[in-house]
């Protein structure tokens, strides 16, 4: 069997901190999950770095990982991994902290919603024949997630989800933009 790249071991070990934190936030009734991103507040500004891996209940969990893993996958392919779940993640983050109606946001779902943005928008950047096909095979496994940018209830952090998606085209426009550039 192959070994493991870095890349993949990155992207599970990811899920793998989330599930640990799960487990321990099962034993004290979900109060990790308050160290989300609390908007304008300055305790809430480690939530940018915390949210991903803190969730509100173990179905809210079991939502987010399989998405983040083979949506994370797909970014991986594109050698782009780290770029962007740095960006995402603290772009989009920072942006929910800014903008964010006053609630703690915790999830991946932002995470997932900026490697779809990503995603989707990568290969019109680029012009790659190869991120095209990744960006088709993106929509035809995960385009239905488009709606949660739609889903304004109470209990979804909509803000998350809208604001990773725009870090997500950004880190895609950005790459693009290098690789113009670069040629």
């Amino acid at each position: 069997m192959k070994e493991m790249t870095s890349g993949t071991k990155l992207l599970l070990g990811g899920a793998a901190i989330m599930w640990l934190i799960e487990i321990v936030n099962l034993f004290i009734n979900h109060q990790l999950s308050h160290y989300g991103i609390v908007p304008r507040e300055v305790s809430g500004l480690i939530g940018i770095v915390l949210a991903p891996f803190l969730h509100w209940s173990l179905p809210h969990l079991i939502g987010n990982t399989i998405p983040f893993v083979i949506l994370g996958f797909l970014v991986l392919q594109t050698k782009q991994l780290v770029f962007v779940s740095l960006v995402v993640g603290l772009g989009g983050g920072l942006l929910v902290w800014l903008f964010a109606r006053d609630a703690a946001h915790a999830g991946a779902s932002g995470l997932i919603m900026g490697y779809f943005g990503f995603l989707i928008s990568h290969g019109f950047f680029t012009r790659s024949i190869r991120s095209i096909l990744i960006s088709v095979v993106a929509v035809i496994f995960y385009g239905g997630i488009v709606f949660s940018l739609l889903d304004f209830r109470s209990h979804i952090s909509f803000e998350g989800h809208i604001f990773g998606f725009i870090a997500g085209v950004a880190a895609a426009w950005q790459l693009g933009r290098s690789k113009k550039q670069s040629s």
